[in-house]
This record gives C-alpha cells, structure tokens and sequence, in this order.
C-alpha cells in the first residue's frame, strides 16, 4: 500500500452527529484518486468517469486524520482504475483503523475532451485490484 495523502476532519466537515459527511469523504476521495493517477500515469489530464464499490466502513469524527492509501491499479490504453483504502489513524497507539474504501475510474482526455491514449510502455500494466482479486478492464 502506498499512501497518498492525508485529511483532517474539522467541525466544517461534520454533520449533526458529528461524523464526517460521505459527500465530503467522496470529494476527499476523488482528489487522493486524482493525486496518485497522476503519480502512476505522469499525466494531469485525467477526469474522473466512474466510482464504485463505495463502502463506507468506519464513521470518521472532529479531530481524527484519515489517511488515503492506493492498494491497487491497472492501466489501460487511455484510462486508469485505481482500488484505494482510507484509513482513520490513530498515531498516539500506532494503529490504523480502515474507514472506507472505493474504486475510481479515470480517463486522460484532450482539450477537446476526447480520451487521449497513455504511452504504449505503461498501457496494460498494474497490479491487482484486491476487492475483486482481479484485473479491472
């Protein structure tokens, strides 16, 4: 696992039950996707096409870091699927404790917003995607 980024859940960040809101874990989310496609493909031109798998595991609450790691990713000829596992850290124990996980779908376009292949040397590579103990297409 590969950690990308970390947040801090504030007050602003919180609904009445003092638990983060999933629209804001999924905007979170859809930036650390954003941050390691761009990482693994060299590429700044990705927009996100499809998210999936959605569990939110663990409340988050006011005060906690959560943690967003890429466990795994597979590259295609213009789009990029990435599995990501965010976890809530609790680093006065040492121990991390898995929040929420999703896949994303990312696809490099143009300027004209048609897809944009990647270079040949990384189409078809990757690991695999561990929610589905496969590669995704």
């Amino acid at each position: 696992m590969e950690l990308i980024t970390r947040q801090l859940c504030l007050t602003q960040h919180v609904g009445t039950r003092d638990i983060l809101f999933g629209g804001q874990m999924l905007a979170w989310a859809d930036i650390a996707a954003s941050l390691w496609c761009r990482l693994l493909t060299s590429s700044n031109q990705l927009i996100t096409v499809h998210m999936s798998d959605i569990d939110f595991v663990k409340p988050v609450r006011v005060g906690e870091c959560v943690e967003f790691f890429g466990e795994g990713y597979h590259i295609g000829k213009s789009s990029i699927t990435v599995y990501i596992v965010v976890k809530i850290s609790a680093a006065l124990v040492g121990e991390t404790i898995e929040a929420f996980r999703y896949t994303t779908v990312m696809v490099s376009i143009d300027s004209k917003l048609k897809s944009l292949p990647f270079p040949i040397a990384i189409q078809n590579t990757g690991n695999y995607c561990p929610k589905t103990d496969k590669n995704p297409v």
